[in-house]
């Protein structure tokens, strides 16, 4: 019986560690293979001599898995450029809604009667950031159809829903008429910007032609550049000048006979003045009649609402905000989050507030990362990759905003400002991205899909670059593309082939 029973004890023993320590060629071990070509093949595609400064950081987390990739300096804080967007859409997607729509309303403190207006007319803005040249005509076209056909008082904008500051007090304190650039308003139009047209005149020594999109009565024109003979160099210098009630575009130097017309995109600097003017054209252009003043005022309280335009939903700004990047959108919606969260007026420091919040969520305290605006234009911003991992974990986990989130990403090789990389590559369409981009700094965070279906979320932060941005951007394709091709079991291992025919429905028997 001793024997018996030392023998049935050795056979447990050995039962047992089968099982607790597996042989060699587990799953496991074959996995590991994986995981291992991927880890190697990013370390080499990182030595590059771009990123000699090692001042970058990654993280690659598999959602399926709830484990991590790839990572290195994941913790480590650095200047994410436009990846700020990524807490900027999520927040406005979690506090305001998919659906939340920006309201521009008119109002006024006389009567409307026969199709005549006898008072005056107040627009009051919400801080629509797509207020754009389709909306506000709409916007016309359906005060025209109340009906009126006359306004006998003056156009007044309200732009109190906000506070008065057009600009971040991070950013640079001289801004240029750079587009991206633009001053923040509640009552904007056409993400304050002007587009300028400039075309050779007929012969050599004439003045361009010039168009001004939209016309108006606000810009100003000061036209001292010269057609040219082909070949002469000489260079065409756009610019807005700031005047006290007016822009001034400026417009010298040359252009030469038979060149391609040129078009610049310039801000604006007084965004309710520059909206009340285009609405005011607009007006005249929808045949009823106005000769008053246009003025800036706050709506009274026996004001009386006559039409409300609704703006696009939220989603769809969002997509214009992270496809192409658009800093005014961002910032617009960061004081509306304020605003919507606190009571008007909005601002940057009620938006940021609700942003602390959020973060606090995630488990973060205001001190282990710094945000001071929504697009990421300051440099004084410091994210790590771990945190926008964190966040795009946390949007993946709500169902009622995450396809939202991820449609308003930019499809590599497909469309926004990543439509001509990697446009090439068979599976790019599976990685949902947002860039980012600053001097010298680089970023690119999102989502994609490998090989095996496995759905990743990712975050690349590059900062000191040593480089072009064009040689850094195709580091980052290089990282992506792999992902995109990562196999946790190499193509061709005897266990994946084995595992396949297990999984093959068996032939039924007639």
């Amino acid at each position: 019986m001793t024997r018996n029973n030392s023998i049935i004890q050795l056979n447990f023993f050995l039962l047992a560690a089968f099982f607790i320590f597996p042989p060699t060629f587990s799953f496991a071990s074959v996995n590991e293979e994986g995981v291992n070509l991927f880890r190697r093949s990013i370390t080499n595609i990182l030595s590059s001599s771009c990123l000699r400064k090692n001042n970058y950081g990654i993280k690659i987390y598999s959602l399926d898995r709830g484990e991590t990739l790839y990572e290195i300096r994941s913790k480590k804080l650095f200047i994410p450029a436009s990846n700020s967007k990524i807490i900027t859409t999520a927040v406005a997607l979690k506090y305001l809604g998919p659906n939340y729509r920006f309201s521009t309303q008119i109002y006024t403190d006389g009567i409307l009667e026969n199709q005549i207006l006898k008072g005056n007319l107040y627009i009051k803005g919400s801080g629509d950031p797509k207020l754009v040249t389709e909306q506000l005509w709409l916007l016309v076209n359906g005060l025209r159809n109340l009906p009126l056909r006359q306004i006998k008082g003056n156009i007044i904008g309200d732009d109190s829903f906000f506070d008065k500051k057009k600009r971040v007090k991070t950013w640079i304190e001289n801004p240029g008429a750079q587009a991206y650039e633009a001053p923040l308003g509640s009552l904007s139009f056409n993400f304050n910007t002007t587009k300028v047209y400039v075309s050779p005149g007929r012969k050599v020594g004439d003045q361009p032609k010039i168009v001004i999109e939209p016309e108006n009565d606000y810009i100003k024109l000061e036209n001292n550049a010269r057609t040219l003979k082909p070949g002469i160099r000489n260079r065409l210098i756009v610019n807005r000048v700031n005047k006290e009630d007016h822009d001034l575009i400026t417009i010298s130097g040359g252009i030469n006979l038979g060149q391609p017309r040129a078009q610049y995109f310039l801000n604006i600097t007084k965004p309710t003045e520059y909206a009340l003017n285009i609405f005011k054209s607009y007006v005249e252009l929808a045949g009823i009649e106005f000769d008053g003043k246009l003025l800036k005022g706050k709506l009274p309280e026996n004001a009386v609402k006559l039409y409300t335009h609704e703006g696009e939903p939220l989603a769809l700004a969002l997509r214009g905000l992270n496809k192409f990047s658009n800093n005014f959108v961002a910032e617009q919606i960061l004081k509306t989050i304020g605003a919507e969260r606190f009571g008007p007026p909005g601002s940057t420091k009620k938006g940021l507030i609700v942003f602390e919040e959020y973060m606090k969520q995630l488990g973060y305290e205001s001190g282990q990362y710094r945000v001071f605006d929504g697009s990421g234009l300051s440099r004084q911003n410091r994210l790590s990759p771990m945190i926008l991992v964190d966040i795009l974990r946390n949007i993946k986990n709500d169902l009622s905003i995450y396809p939202e989130f991820v449609t308003a990403l930019g499809v590599m090789g497909v469309d926004g400002n990543v439509k001509h990389r990697m446009s090439k590559v068979e599976s790019s369409n599976k990685a949902r991205v947002k860039t980012g981009t600053l001097n010298f700094i680089s970023a690119l965070s999102g989502f994609f899909e490998s090989k095996d279906g496995e759905l990743f979320a990712f975050s690349i932060l590059m900062n000191d670059l040593k480089c072009s941005n064009g040689r850094v951007k195709k580091i980052q394709d290089q990282i992506i593309q792999k992902g995109l091709n990562f196999r946790r079991v190499p193509t061709g291992s005897i266990l994946k082939d084995d595992k396949a025919k297990r999984f093959q429905p068996k032939p039924s028997i007639p």
